[in-house]
């Protein structure tokens, strides 16, 4: 795809398509440029086709009158005194799905938020623009590879033009995470995603190296082993490396849960839930991508990826309830339920990412259920040992419109939840008992007090259950604006 920010007349626009905002209640546009004739076409719509500007409500005319688009599309944006971020981005997308047009027009001045910034506004239809519609079919894909988007602004500047650029990057990033993440499993294996990886050895500044069974043992990675040995499918741990900075910066260490397939081990999964445990990877999917793009794009900043491949089924093979693992840390865990898998191989992860001396850590994980629970499907888990850090993934997710909320963990009463008679710690606290808490704190535990560390729980985010399950591709886009946000402090 393609996108460009310009100052243009509306007569003058020769999109295909132009799409232009309509509040509820009012016949005329936002806009001070105006065309003789549009008013009264667009108050015809409003009157004939019972249009009435309800959010996302889209309706077409074609050749309108006095234009030289092709085809004009009114989108609702709902009341003007709701209009909000979740309605902006809401119309955006259910504009720009509405056409097969391969040219688009977007008049930015009937989007913009008050209490937001023209950067921001461009931001977010870049991203919605650049991300495939759902669903994410081969036809929809090739639409949006041709499809050119021109964003029309009052003011032309270059930083708008680098927030489009910044913006296609993400929207890039969040396409590559969302089909990794809606493949079956049975393509989409561990060794699937170390071949992925394995792709981007020939980018300049990368180096991959992807740990098989054998190499992960000598590591002494015996937990992230013992989840992954009831599966025939061959374990890899993915280590990326990217150098965009000077050799003495610190690299920035992210961290992805990849099951492939998570049936729960011996604690098998209710049927009802096992068709959805392909996107168990969706955080190592998330990490994957948002590699690929910043290693593509030149970003100034050093870099680690970290993503631990494996499955996670029942075998006469399989890590057992009772069963008592020595981690990479040296910890002992004792295993209360083989369901909670994702923790265990994030333990050996999150110790070796210590041996990059970070400057911050960042995993990202469908970790638990309880997290839904909390905060519902819109907003992910967030749980950071660091005030700075904290202040930095928060304004990043309002920026990206990608949504967390910080939950606590660690202290006496959550660590009293997981502790052992026979080991260091078990893996799973009190069922129903601040169950999304209490593994960030046993995470917690193989991570350095002084390195800042963030932990993202986006079991209830990264994807859409249901019918028409889909991967949503969160939280790439609070990921890559993080990174910004670091790289742009490092310069």
């Amino acid at each position: 795809m393609k996108l460009t920010v310009k100052i243009q007349s509306i007569e003058k626009i020769n999109s295909q398509a132009l799409i232009i905002g309509l509040f509820e209640k009012t016949k005329t546009t936002r806009s001070e440029s105006k065309v003789e004739g549009l008013d009264q076409s667009i108050s015809d719509m409003v009157s004939v086709d019972g249009f009435k500007a309800g959010l996302g409500e889209v309706t077409r005319v074609l050749r309108p009158m006095g234009m030289s688009a092709r085809e004009l599309i009114l989108v609702g944006l709902g009341p003007q005194e709701k209009f909000d971020e979740d309605a902006f981005t809401r119309a955006a997308r259910a504009a720009l799905a509405a056409t097969r047009a391969e040219s688009v027009s977007v008049l930015l001045s009937d989007w913009c938020l008050e209490n937001k910034t023209e950067e921001w506004s461009v931001l977010q239809l870049a991203i919605a623009a650049g991300t495939a519609f759902e669903p994410l079919t081969e036809e929809n894909r090739k639409l949006l590879e041709k499809r050119h988007v021109n964003i029309i602004v009052r003011q032309k500047g270059i930083a708008l033009t680098q927030t489009a650029e910044i913006g296609q990057a993400i929207a890039s990033a969040i396409n590559r995470a969302k089909v990794w993440g809606n493949l079956p499993a049975n393509i989409c294996t561990p060794s699937y995603l170390a071949d992925e990886a394995k792709k981007l050895a020939s980018v300049k500044g990368v180096t991959v190296k992807i740990h098989d069974e054998k190499a992960a043992r000598k590591i002494g990675m015996n937990a992230f082993l013992a989840v992954a040995q009831g599966s025939r499918e061959a374990p890899r741990f993915i280590e990326l490396h990217y150098s965009g900075a000077g050799k003495n910066e610190s690299p920035v260490c992210l961290v992805g849960k990849a099951i492939t397939l998570d049936a729960g081990g011996l604690c098998l999964k209710p049927s009802a839930h096992i068709t959805e445990m392909k996107f168990d990877m969706a955080g190592g999917a998330a990490v994957l991508a948002v590699f690929e793009a910043i290693a593509k794009e030149k970003w100034p900043i050093n870099l680690v990826a970290l993503i631990p491949a494996c499955e996670n089924l029942p075998d006469g093979a399989a890590y057992k309830p009772s069963d008592v693992i020595k981690t990479l840390s040296g910890k002992t865990v004792e295993i209360t339920n083989t369901d909670a898998e994702g923790r265990l191989i994030l333990a050996d992860a999150l110790t070796y990412a210590s041996r990059f001396e970070p400057q911050a850590i960042i995993d990202v994980a469908t970790l638990t259920g309880a997290v839904q629970v909390a905060l519902g499907s819109d907003i992910s888990g967030l749980f950071v040992n660091d005030p700075v850090l904290c202040d930095m993934v928060e304004t990043a997710a309002d920026v990206a419109h990608d949504p967390v909320w910080a939950l606590p963990f660690g202290g006496r009463r959550f660590k009293e939840l997981i502790k052992s008679n026979v080991a260091d710690c078990v893996n799973t606290g009190p069922r129903g008992v601040g169950g999304s808490c209490v593994a960030a704190t046993f995470l917690s535990q193989f991570v350095d007090d002084e390195t800042p560390w963030a932990h993202l729980d986006v079991a209830a985010t990264a994807y859409k259950s249901g019918k028409d399950a889909h991967s949503t591709g969160r939280p790439v886009a609070l990921l890559m604006m993080l990174l910004h946000q670091m790289a742009s402090v490092a310069e």
